[in-house]
């Protein structure tokens, strides 16, 4: 409703005025617009928002002494505070408040905090997500632990010299299984894989060799007639009978078989495959003999003489 002025006439008393009954009326009116615009009705006005000098005063569901005042700071310049066409809360600088949906241009964030404290580079970079795949650069990471980790080629010391090369090949199912141990019990470097007998090779650069410090063989000890362990180098005849032992063909180029026999019963090996005419080597007591695998045939080291008194059959 526009504001209804009472008109007063010209001139005192002249009868050019509203009535009394009419310039009252206005007055109702005009009342009843103003309680009716501040929330009350035409005849009461508004208990839960109240106008002071400085503030809108809001007194909320129920009458007692607390109220939210909205106040505007003293402005050093015309502002505007518009209201977003929709339906929400308000969140405050020093309020609690989950955010959705919001674009943060260049923002300034100094720590974040949530029982701990994360504190971000001042230099141009990516955060790096715990679930994320990226590529970290110049990273000095202490004490990690690594589950199955896929290296691309080196291994570096802290001078950057490569100390361990990787080679990988393609559709790969055999490799080098590492096993630590307790007290008194050997660690192991071991050939491991999906193929049930493969080798472990070690191998020098060029001309160069491979130098081990001191070298023991797997042994098997033999105290009856059998088949030698195919998986043992140094085989122990310990007998107080003869032993008739079948040594089987090799698996692979230079393999060794070292047989010694250290009790009173002779020991005959037969090759499955014997270099030559021959069929057979007999070892007595006492004396040592080797023999090693070209592929085909197993070859004697040292053969039957006075010295090692080993008797070719």
């Amino acid at each position: 409703m526009t504001r209804q002025n009472i008109n007063i006439g010209t001139n005192a008393n002249d009868g050019t005025g509203d009535t009394l009954r009419s310039a009252g009326t206005k007055i109702n009116q005009n009342f009843q617009e103003i309680y009716t615009q501040l929330g009350g009705d035409s005849s009461t006005l508004s208990t839960r928002v109240t106008i002071i000098d400085s503030a809108v005063v809001f007194e909320g569901f129920s009458a007692d002494v607390n109220e939210t005042k909205l106040i505007a700071i003293d402005p050093t310049a015309d502002r505007t505070v518009s209201l977003p066409n929709a339906t929400g809360t308000i969140v405050l600088k020093d309020t609690t408040d989950t955010l959705t949906n919001k674009t943060l241009t260049a923002p300034v964030i100094s720590t974040i905090s949530n029982t701990g404290t994360i504190t971000l580079p001042t230099s141009t970079d990516t955060l790096v997500g715990r679930a994320t795949t990226d590529t970290l650069t110049n990273k000095t990471i202490t004490t990690p632990t690594i589950t199955r980790p896929i290296i691309q080629d080196t291994v570096k010391d802290s001078a950057g010299a490569v100390m361990i090369d990787f080679v990988s090949t393609a559709s790969a199912v055999n490799h080098v299984k590492v096993t630590n141990n307790s007290t008194s019990n050997d660690p192991i470097v071991a050939a491991s894989g999906t193929d049930a007998n493969i080798n472990l090779k070690l191998t020098s650069k060029g001309k160069g060799a491979v130098e081990v410090s001191k070298m023991a063989y797997t042994a098997a000890t033999m105290t009856a007639s059998g088949i030698v362990d195919s998986d043992a180098t140094l085989i122990i005849c310990n007998s107080g009978s003869t032993l008739a032992l079948d040594l089987s063909d090799g698996t692979t180029v230079g393999e060794f078989k070292i047989f010694t026999n250290k009790n009173s019963g002779k020991a005959v090996v037969t090759p499955q495959n014997f270099t030559g005419s021959l069929s057979a080597f007999e070892v007595p007591q006492n004396r040592a003999t080797q023999c090693v695998w070209d592929g085909t045939n197993w070859f004697m080291i040292n053969g039957s003489d006075s010295t090692t008194n080993v008797k070719l059959i």
